[in-house]
C-alpha cells in the first residue's frame, strides 16, 4: 500500500474534536433504528475482522467504512459482495467502483460510487386476517389452542432497502486525508409503502510511521431524514466511529499481522444493543486481527459487538476473493463472500 507518512497526527485530533462537537444537537429528534440496514457492514475482509476497519480503510470498501481512505488507493478498483444473513432470511449486497482523479503531481484525489442493498422476501402480511375457531365462527374470546388461522388468505410481501453513495476523498497533507459521501436512500415495503432520504457522511484518516493508522467517520452528519409516502418522517441520528490499526511485518515481510479496534459511538439511546453506555451515549467495540502470508493468503478473526467473526482471503495479481463468517447468539450464522479487481 502506497501511503505517504507524516509526523503530525494533530490534524486528525482537531477533526475528531469538531466531529464530537457537531454530534450533540441532532440525536434528540432521531428515530430509533431508522436506516438500520446501513449499519450491517460491507466487504468480507472487513467483516471477517469484526468490522474493525475505520482506522485501516485501505481497499474499495473504504467508501462505506471511511471515505477518506479512498485517497490512499493506488488505482481503480471494483468490489462486489453478497451476504446470506441469519440463515438466508436476509439478502445483502454491495457493489462499488473507485477511481483516482487529478494530475499525479498534485494532491491525490479519488471519487467513487457504491450501491448497498438489503432484501427480505416472503414476508407474511397479516393485516385484516380473519381469526376463526375450529367450528368456523369468527369469534375472538376462545382459548388460544382453539383458534386457527386461515393461511390461505396470507399475502406475502417483500422489503427492499437501497442506498446509493457518491464518494470523494483527497489528501490534505502528507499522511492525512479527508473524504465524504453523499447518499440517497430508497426503501420499498410491499406495494404500498415508499420512502426517500438523503444524507452525508464525513471521514478522516491519518497514516503514520511504523504501520500505525487512525481514522474517524461521522455518519449522517446532518441527521438524515427519510420521508415516507404516508407523510411520516424518520430521522437517522449522527453516529461517530473511531478506529486504529497497527501492522507489523516479519521475515522480510513474508508474514504480516494487523491488529485493529473500532469503537462505534451512538447518540440514539440504544442501550439494549450497546456494550457500554454513558447516559444516552452508547459504545460498541469491534476488535479484529488479520494475518497475511506473502500478501496472498489471509486469515482473519474478530468480534462484532458480542458475536464472533472469522474469515479468509486470497489474492492473485489484481484479483481478490474473501469470505467472512458471523456467528450470532440468537439467530442463525451469516456468510459473506466478496471479490475485488484492481486495475
Amino acid at each position: 500500500m502506497n501511503r505517504r507518512l507524516s509526523h503530525r497526527p494533530c490534524g486528525l485530533v482537531w477533526i475528531g474534536l469538531l466531529v464530537w462537537t457537531a454530534l450533540a444537537p441532532g440525536a434528540a429528534s432521531a428515530t430509533r433504528y431508522a436506516g438500520e440496514f446501513l449499519r450491517i457492514g460491507v466487504g468480507a475482509r472487513a467483516l471477517g475482522m469484526g468490522s474493525a476497519f475505520v482506522g485501516l480503510a485501505d481497499d474499495g470498501t473504504a467508501s462505506y467504512w471511511n471515505p477518506a481512505g479512498l485517497a490512499t488507493l493506488p488505482g481503480r478498483e471494483v468490489t462486489a459482495m453478497h451476504a446470506e444473513q441469519f440463515g438466508s432470511i436476509v439478502q445483502y449486497d454491495y457493489l462499488s467502483y473507485v477511481m483516482p482523479v487529478g494530475a499525479p503531481e498534485k494532491s491525490r484525489q479519488t471519487v467513487g460510487i457504491s450501491l448497498v442493498r438489503l432484501g427480505v422476501s416472503d414476508i407474511p402480511d397479516t393485516r385484516g386476517l380473519e381469526i376463526i375457531d375450529q367450528n368456523g365462527n369468527g369469534k375472538f374470546d376462545y382459548p388460544e389452542d382453539l383458534l386457527v388461522v386461515d393461511e390461505s388468505r396470507f399475502v406475502f410481501d417483500s422489503d427492499n432497502d437501497v442506498a446509493l453513495l457518491f464518494s470523494y476523498a483527497r489528501d490534505v497533507r502528507p499522511g492525512l486525508s479527508v473524504g465524504g459521501n453523499f447518499k440517497y436512500i430508497r426503501q420499498w415495503l410491499g406495494d404500498d409503502l415508499r420512502s426517500n432520504g438523503f444524507g452525508i457522511d464525513l471521514g478522516a484518516l491519518y497514516v503514520g510511521h511504523g504501520g500505525l493508522s487512525m481514522g474517524a467517520t461521522l455518519r449522517d452528519a446532518t441527521t438524515t431524514r427519510i420521508l415516507w409516502n404516508t407523510g411520516t418522517s424518520e430521522f437517522i441520528a449522527p453516529s461517530l466511529r473511531v478506529g486504529a490499526a497497527k501492522t507489523v511485518a516479519f521475515r522480510e515481510r513474508r508474514h504480516t499481522i494487523t491488529g485493529a479496534l473500532d469503537v462505534q459511538v451512538g447518540f440514539s439511546d440504544e442501550l439494549l444493543s450497546a456494550q457500554a453506555h454513558l447516559g444516552s451515549v452508547t459504545f460498541e467495540f469491534h476488535p479484529g486481527l488479520e494475518y497475511w502470508l506473502d500478501r496472498r493468503l489471509a486469515l482473519r478473526a474478530g468480534f462484532e459487538a458480542q458475536n464472533f467473526t472469522a474469515g479468509a482471503g486470497f489474492r492473485y495479481r489484481k484479483i481478490g476473493l474473501d469470505y467472512a463468517f458471523l456467528d450470532h447468539r440468537d439467530l442463525d450464522a451469516s456468510h459473506r463472500i466478496s471479490g475485488s479487481y484492481s486495475f
